[in-house]
């Protein structure tokens, strides 16, 4: 006789894995939407909180509206500008979504071989016609994509233009009309011969607000160096910005805030299977750096950031101002918290989707971290074969979706 109340409890059957939401018929593969011809990204053009897509493709400029709950509306041609068929290529001319004027809706900033061409948003979805605006920030004859990038330098709300040449950083600032005023020399510490670049970032790791220019020195030695910005927009001489004694290893890194104290931090995937982090100290320096998760890097299974899978993802997932790391491995998508010291919780698996063995590819599939739903915690937005595919963020590190995910963006 056995008693009731002793019989063995079952065990509890583990919960399915999400997967992956099909979100829209567009920008896709299959719609001839290719990685080394056209930009899609995903920026607030409408000032409702959430991320849209803008897409710069064939004939010009495309959107589409996030609606919420992880949801697109059908995308609209609204920009015969900035197009592969009018001489726009990746990797030569950067393109961005950003808010020039001030008025919290992005606008369209690019910068081709001739110089700067800007199209203010409406805030509907749409831009006012092309602008060019200035001619020397032009593309052409600088040592890379990255020699012309965004950001604020006078904390005014409005977003400004660095230009890395040869011997000095030039900075245009938004005069909040679409256009951009006389650029000023901010620097002259950077020369081709001493830096990489193809690593120059501009992010807040200094004592204010302002964007300080991190960049590779390699020559003498190979190092990670930083500029702190000045209050009248220019910047003293270039330090070394990690203790590390092996700063060879620790020289090219991303830079986000991993500890929400408004400073961005280094994060580095490694040559092995770990990421490593500096935290910023606030004085244009990181700190040593340590192992901040056993995962993510280069020798991950088939490996991070080579041809089978993107280099991972930092985002803030769980909308607590601290930035999470995000890959998209063999068998879906692997997320790591933060925990606000500078280290991660263990990586797990979070959605069985964006995957390589589910038919994604770094060669046609761009997937990327964005808030498409406004509470604050980005979301997995993918590029597949039939269109967007989409994740919504838990808040906990994990992302929903929809049925019958596996294989989404091959089908």
């Amino acid at each position: 006789m056995v008693l009731a109340g002793l019989l063995p409890a079952a065990p509890a059957a583990a919960a399915p894995v999400p997967a992956a939401k099909y979100a829209l018929a567009a920008f896709g593969y299959d719609q001839g939407w290719r990685t080394d011809r056209h930009i899609r990204t995903l920026v607030d053009i409408t000032r409702d909180g959430k991320a849209d897509i803008v897409a710069f493709g064939d004939d010009g400029v495309w959107t589409s509206i996030a609606l919420g709950g992880g949801g697109f509306a059908p995308p609209k041609f609204v920009l015969a500008g900035y197009s592969y068929n009018s001489g726009w290529r990746v990797g030569k001319h950067p393109r961005w979504a950003a808010d020039i004027t001030g008025d919290g809706f992005a606008d369209l900033v690019g910068a081709g071989p001739d110089g700067v061409w800007t199209a203010v948003g409406k805030g509907d979805g749409s831009f006012g016609p092309m602008r060019f605006v200035a001619g020397i920030f032009g593309s052409n004859g600088r040592p890379g994509p990255l020699s012309v990038q965004p950001g604020d330098a006078n904390l005014d709300g409005r977003t400004d233009l660095y230009a890395f040449s040869d011997g000095r950083v030039d900075v245009s600032l938004a005069t909040g009309d679409g256009g951009f005023a006389l650029p000023y020399l901010a620097t002259a510490e950077f020369t081709a011969d001493r830096f990489d670049f193809a690593q120059f970032k501009v992010a807040n790791i200094g004592g204010d607000k302002r964007p300080d220019i991190l960049s590779v020195r390699y020559r003498p030695a190979l190092a990670p160096m930083s500029a702190i910005a000045r209050p009248d927009g220019t910047y003293g001489a270039s330090q070394t910005s990690t203790s590390a004694e092996d700063q060879s290893a620790n020289a090219i890194f991303s830079v986000a805030d991993i500890t929400g104290d408004g400073y961005a931090d280094a994060v580095r995937f490694g040559g092995d299977a770990n990421t490593y982090t500096g935290r910023a100290t606030g004085a244009g320096t990181f700190t040593t750096f340590g192992v901040g998760v056993g995962y993510f890097g280069y020798n991950n299974g088939t490996g991070y950031g080579t041809s089978s899978q993107p280099s991972p993802s930092i985002g803030d997932v769980t909308h607590d101002g601290r930035a999470d790391i995000v890959g998209f491995g063999s068998t879906g998508v692997m997320s790591a918290v933060s925990r606000g010291d500078g280290t991660f919780g263990p990586a797990r698996l979070v959605n069985a989707d964006f995957g390589s063995g589910s038919g994604w590819t770094v060669a046609r599939h761009p997937r990327v971290l964005a808030d498409i739903t406004g509470d604050g915690a980005a979301d997995v937005v993918g590029f597949g074969d039939k269109g967007v595919f989409v994740a919504v963020a838990d808040g906990s590190g994990g992302f929903g979706g929809g049925q019958g995910g596996k294989g989404a963006a091959a089908r």
